[in-house]
């Protein structure tokens, strides 16, 4: 009778510390948040690959530094800044509004881009907000 009400005990504790736990794991408290398109600027010693991008709100740019020197991407109007981009590092940019932003390397002034925002252009271009990642390993940037 012991045995019999000592395994009903651990049946019962057992149930109380696992189910709530692999309930948890089910869900993660984690939910996915889709990027409304993502797209890729390649960065070449002395220049960018595609140098003008048009993209809708709510999308990124990611730009990876496939050079074998140091870059920046960096936006005219100051809404973004990579900081030092090394070979093999990236920057991402997600851009909202409408607009387009024009941007260079502070190392290599000649090598300029521009991303167009909603409608690929049109009227003339009204400043629009971004927000930046940096890349890893770098301090955390404001959002735009």
């Amino acid at each position: 009778m012991k045995r019999l009400l000592l395994l009903a005990a651990l049946s019962v504790l057992a149930l109380v510390v696992f189910v709530p736990a692999a309930v948890a794991q089910e869900d993660g408290g984690v939910e996915a948040v889709p990027v409304q398109d993502a797209r890729s600027v390649g960065i070449g010693d002395n220049f960018f690959d595609p140098p003008d991008a048009a993209v809708e709100p709510g999308s990124t740019i990611t730009w990876t530094n496939n050079g074998v020197r140091p870059h920046t991407v960096t936006a005219d109007d100051g809404s973004f800044d990579s900081g030092v981009l090394n070979p093999g590092d990236s920057y991402t940019v997600a851009f909202d509004g409408q607009g387009i932003v024009t941007y260079h390397c502070t190392i290599h002034p000649e090598m300029r881009g521009s991303v167009t925002v909603g409608g690929g252009g049109g009227s003339a271009p009204a400043e629009q907000p971004a927000s930046e990642s940096m890349p890893e390993g770098m301090e955390t940037g404001e959002s735009y």
